[in-house]
């Protein structure tokens, strides 16, 4: 029988005397099996639990986890919908928020929300989502919130109360396998590694003994950390770095000087069964061939280009102890379950979508929350590249092992507008805002938001939008960008292939940075446009200084694949990634059969059924 922690018999304790409860302690803590005891004891009482994770491939790892327990499970995340009646629903949190708003009849069965990984709350594209769950959700469901990374769960804690009334924090500060993290440099002069700080015996000293040796290092080498980790026996290893460039090149130059390992027959037998049915086009396609060389050699590379079902092998490999050195970008930290003995991260420097800077303490902790594998490691292990750039402080800051601060990224859209009149009157809307984290923390300081939410009202009455069709479109989509998708639909007597590939690529949030049309499409877009320039007129007329903006970029990407129902042609003729056109082939798929449903138009069908392709779908679960 497993001793419980008493973070965790206190965890269950709250959960069982009907309180919501905020649960903070280090990655790999055992934050899950609170989960799962609450899941049983309201699963005891026949309740409904919803499960959430803040991105797919946990979901699918989640629910694939609770359906070998043998409880009834089902499965939602956009994309896949499997036993959507079960006690239990996996699922992401956009799909949760919507069916809170849509007013879903199992939502009123559900007595309990697990929030897994709540810190998401403060991301800038979808935060908000979060926090709509918890002002919105019914008043009789319980929250359980998960985390191990929010610095101010104090502040977050009575927010939470203001929301949903008794909740209890749940805190540990205790990593249950230790971590040690090194600074490794290279010395100029002997091009030996050095240890220039550690955790373990370097606590609390500065970082150089004299300020003049800052000058006497450089970047460790590649070669010469893997086999330093070798020689300490730190395998298996995550070698992290920000760009998929590097994961791979840097995979290929260990890789081409290692040996097949004893495993390597196991390793065919696996991928026998899981690619079998795969033709040689799509072999090549998925680049399995070199894959598979390097598998049996103990080395894999892992990052949102690859195709799904890819990285899913890859994660089987690892979690089975066949890959010795994995090599990924910083999306394997976010996503399923993948312990290492130890972790090396590159530099220490990201781009963040918006500019480039150093990590978060809170980026940092979710990739070192990787080193150590419970039951299995004494201490786990986190490597830093050493950078001259870099000041001393950040790097003392670092060891510290303090997250950072959760910050609301609370937004207004017209979607969410949409969502919330569906369930309020204007006024009891507009009083909504100061219910926020944002307000919150901004000393209910409201003034800018409220000022948005009313623009954005006036621009939806001005489009004749609210208590029509297009409301009902635009919510349950719950993208702003198809606005003007919606409005030529409703004025277009004819419409031909292009416009319904125009339509659904006008919701797809994905950038590509690329437009490449025909002469012939000039028309469709010219009509398209119209209704753009409409809805900017309206919001410039209304003082709303960030305008809609939409783009076509996928277009030409489903108007090729749509004719020509190749994916290799297409990939090939834009230069994408495989996993990329997979991604995007999948929202793509999601949302025209949403649209086939809500419009009851089987054009929209037939472009979902063009995505319903055997590569695009294809997964281990």
């Amino acid at each position: 029988m497993i001793k419980l922690d008493q973070f965790q018999i206190d965890g269950i304790k709250e959960i069982k005397l009907n309180n919501n409860v905020l649960v903070v302690a280090p990655t790999g803590a055992g934050k899950t099996l609170i989960a799962n005891e609450a899941i049983k004891y309201y699963l005891e009482k026949n309740y409904k639990i919803f499960y959430t994770t803040p991105i797919k491939s946990l979901s699918n790892q989640k629910f694939n986890d609770f359906k070998n327990e043998g409880i009834n499970t089902g499965l939602l995340t956009g994309d896949r919908s499997i036993n959507r009646d079960a006690s239990l629903i996996i699922g992401t949190t956009e799909i949760l928020r919507n069916m809170i708003f849509s007013k879903d009849d199992s939502i009123k069965e559900t007595r309990l929300v697990v929030l897994d990984e709540v810190h998401y709350l403060g991301d800038r594209e979808r935060g908000t989502t979060w926090e709509e769950i918890i002002i919105h959700a019914p008043k009789e469901i319980k929250f359980l919130c998960l985390s191990a990374t929010i610095s101010n769960d104090k502040e977050f804690l009575d927010w939470i109360v203001s929301m949903r009334g008794p909740t209890v924090l749940i805190k540990s500060s205790i990593r249950p396998v230790p971590l040690e993290i090194s600074l490794v440099a290279e010395s100029k002069y002997s091009n030996n590694l050095k240890v220039i700080k550690n955790t373990r015996t370097d606590v609390g000293k500065s970082l150089f003994k004299f300020e003049k040796n800052f000058k006497n290092f450089k970047k460790p080498g590649f070669i010469k950390l893997v086999n330093l980790l070798k020689d300490l026996d730190r395998t298996p290893a995550i070698f992290f770095y920000f760009s998929r460039e590097r994961v791979e090149s840097k995979a290929r130059e260990l890789v081409s000087n290692l040996k097949p390992i004893d495993e390597k027959n196991l390793i065919r037998k696996e991928y026998d069964q899981i690619f079998s049915d795969l033709n040689k086009d799509e072999i090549d396609l998925l680049n399995l061939d070199e894959q598979l060389w390097m598998w049996t050699r103990g080395v894999a590379f892992h990052h949102a280009g690859l195709a799904p079902i890819v990285k899913e092998f890859v994660e089987f490999l690892f979690l089975n102890k066949f890959v010795k050195f994995l090599f990924a970008t910083e999306t394997l930290a976010l996503g399923v379950n993948l312990p290492a003995k130890s972790i090396y991260i590159d530099r220490l420097f990201k781009f963040d979508g918006y500019k480039t800077r150093l990590l978060t303490n809170s980026e940092f902790l979710q990739l070192s929350g990787r080193a150590g594998r419970r039951g299995l490691d004494k201490k786990g292990f986190a490597h830093l590249s050493f950078d001259k750039n870099i000041s001393k402080e950040w790097y003392n800051n670092l060891f510290k092992l303090k997250a950072s601060k959760l910050e609301s990224a609370f937004s207004v859209n017209y979607s969410s507008i949409l969502n919330i009149l569906n369930i309020y009157n204007e006024e009891e809307a507009l009083n909504l805002l100061s219910k926020s984290f944002f307000a919150f923390q901004n000393n209910f300081n409201t003034k800018n938001l409220d000022d948005l939410f009313l623009s954005k009202l006036k621009v939806l009455k001005d489009l004749e939008i609210i208590n029509s069709k297009k409301s009902e479109i635009i919510r349950e989509t719950n993208r702003d960008s198809l606005i003007p998708a919606v409005l030529l639909y409703e004025s277009t007597l004819v419409k031909d292939d292009i416009f319904y590939i125009l339509f659904v690529s006008s919701g797809i949030s994905s950038d590509l940075g690329v437009l490449n049309y025909k002469d012939e499409f000039e028309n469709v877009f010219a009509k398209f446009n119209t209704f753009i320039e409409k809805l900017n007129r309206i919001e410039n007329q209304r003082n709303i200084s960030k305008i809609t903006s939409v783009n076509f970029d996928w277009f030409s990407v489903f108007y090729e694949y749509i004719k020509t129902d190749n994916i290799e042609y297409t990939i090939s003729k834009f230069n994408l990634n495989i996993g990329d056109f997979i991604k995007v082939a999948k929202e793509g798929s999601e949302l025209s059969k949403k649209l086939s449903i809500l419009y009851k138009d089987e054009n929209f069908e037939l472009i979902f059924k063009n995505f319903n392709n055997k590569l695009i779908q294809k997964t281990m679960s």
